[in-house]
């Protein structure tokens, strides 16, 4: 199992990134193999922000996000008290962005891999769980 976060994703959907060949590469070995992948549900509004301000177009951020929403390849976790106190716990210990800290927590519940792009998250997040880049 892979805990994904929104910079994976976006790299995913958007062939524009640097990133979206690595990114393509891991997540069909992850299907392959039939690996769970899981993210927080806050992945909807990170998704839909992202594609809107970087592409300019609501419209895209709207149906990327609802398509995620009904997807089986990554099923969305909700988030509780523990987990919402837990990131923040994460947050003011390693100095890590809140919602960044959502999807270690996840991590961490889970004991499973991080699976991100974001500099903070691999070098800050690395002190808890597991990371690594696609």
């Amino acid at each position: 199992m892979a805990v994904i976060d929104a910079s994976v994703y976006i790299a995913l959907v958007n062939a524009h990134e640097i990133e979206h060949a690595s990114s393509w590469t891991w997540f069909e070995q992850a299907m392959r193999a039939e690996e769970p992948v899981v993210a927080p549900v806050i992945l909807l509004a990170e998704v839909a922000a992202a594609l809107s301000r970087g592409m300019g177009d609501p419209a895209l951020a709207h149906r990327v996000a609802q398509q995620l929403a009904r997807s089986e390849a990554i099923e969305l976790i909700q988030i509780t008290m523990a987990m919402a106190e837990r990131a923040a716990e994460i947050a003011a210990e390693h100095r890590i962005r809140g919602c960044d800290a959502v999807y270690v927590a996840l991590a961490d519940q889970l004991s499973e891999t991080l699976v991100t792009l974001d500099r903070q998250q691999l070098e800050r997040g690395a002190a808890l769980v597991t990371v690594r880049a696609p």
